[in-house]
């Protein structure tokens, strides 16, 4: 993913380390896409972190 300016963090999971500093566990950033949607990178501690899916969202219309 590019740098936007446009870029939204989101921290989901932030942690302790044993010296006591807070660290990002797993977040996102979000950026509008150029040709349209949205960009997403998931940022992650693997220590924390054994693994992350994405699973496309089905949707349909209510009658069909």
């Amino acid at each position: 993913m590019s740098e936007p300016s446009n870029i939204q963090k989101l921290e989901l999971i932030n942690y302790k380390n044993e010296a006591g500093t807070e660290l990002l566990g797993l977040g996102i950033e979000l950026a509008d896409d150029p040709n349209g949607g949205i960009q997403v990178r998931v940022i992650m501690d693997p220590q924390v972190i054994s693994g992350v899916t994405v699973t496309p969202l089905q949707q349909r219309s209510c009658c069909g």
